[in-house]
């Protein structure tokens, strides 16, 4: 138990490294990306078969590898290059989840409804930065200037509002709620600007509202606290 707090902290800590990047992408350790496989309630969500688990556990076991190797290499950086190279590293360690779990077409939708929701949990209106997501909202380049500018200023008040936070766990939940909350927001303020048809697409795209049961563990012990995904 004490390793597995130890591993959860560390991981945590790779994560505060990266900052601002958690407010601006789906980060890994179970945020979103193919790192959300490993979780339990996501995969009892996808129906995960016993042999895909049995996949995802072993490439997780690699994954964990790279990052605490990660959590030491990137201390001495700079926090561009530092952010730069853990968007890298969380792009190489979701791929590797993702193809070592083989999620059949049904799987993969639901997966992806399931990574836009957290999406927006995490990055709030940047989640709507992607080229796909604005090829299926129909946005025009008013309406994209606009939701720039709100995910801009979301940003900047996430940066505000945890500039203070030390590096421990504690603060990672707390930047974690400050994100949600501000994103929340300001995901309202893009709701405005969007037609009624693609408020309806958004919602669509969205799928089924799920709840993400968060796993990780306060050092020390103590059980997983879920978290919800209020979008």
């Amino acid at each position: 138990m004490r390793n597995l707090c130890k591993v959860s902290l560390s991981l945590a800590l790779v994560a505060l490294l990266a900052a601002p990047a958690l407010a601006q992408r789906p980060g890994g350790f179970g945020f979103g990306g193919g790192n959300l496989l490993t979780n339990k309630s996501v995969q009892e969500e996808l129906k995960i078969t016993k042999e895909q688990k049995e996949k995802i556990d072993e490439a997780n076991k690699a994954v964990r590898e790279k990052m605490q190797k990660a959590f030491q290499d990137f201390q001495d950086l700079k926090p561009e290059e530092r952010r730069e190279k853990f968007q890298a590293l969380q792009k190489e360690t979701t791929e590797m989840l993702n193809k070592a779990a083989n999620l059949t077409a049904e799987q993969k939708k639901r997966f992806k409804e399931i990574e836009l929701q957290e999406s927006v949990r995490f990055r709030g209106p940047d989640a709507l930065s992607t080229e796909d997501v604005q090829k299926q909202l129909k946005l025009t380049d008013e309406q994209k200037d606009a939701i720039k500018t709100i995910a801009k200023d979301a940003q900047e008040k996430i940066r505000e509002e945890t500039k203070d936070l030390e590096m421990n766990f504690e603060s990672f939940r707390k930047r974690m709620e400050i994100a949600e909350k501000v994103n929340k927001e300001a995901m309202g303020k893009v709701a405005a600007k969007l037609t009624k048809q693609q408020r309806e697409t958004w919602t669509k795209m969205r799928g089924e509202p799920f709840e993400v049961k968060r796993e990780f563990r306060r050092p020390g012990g103590g059980g997983a606290r879920p978290q919800r995904n209020d979008l």
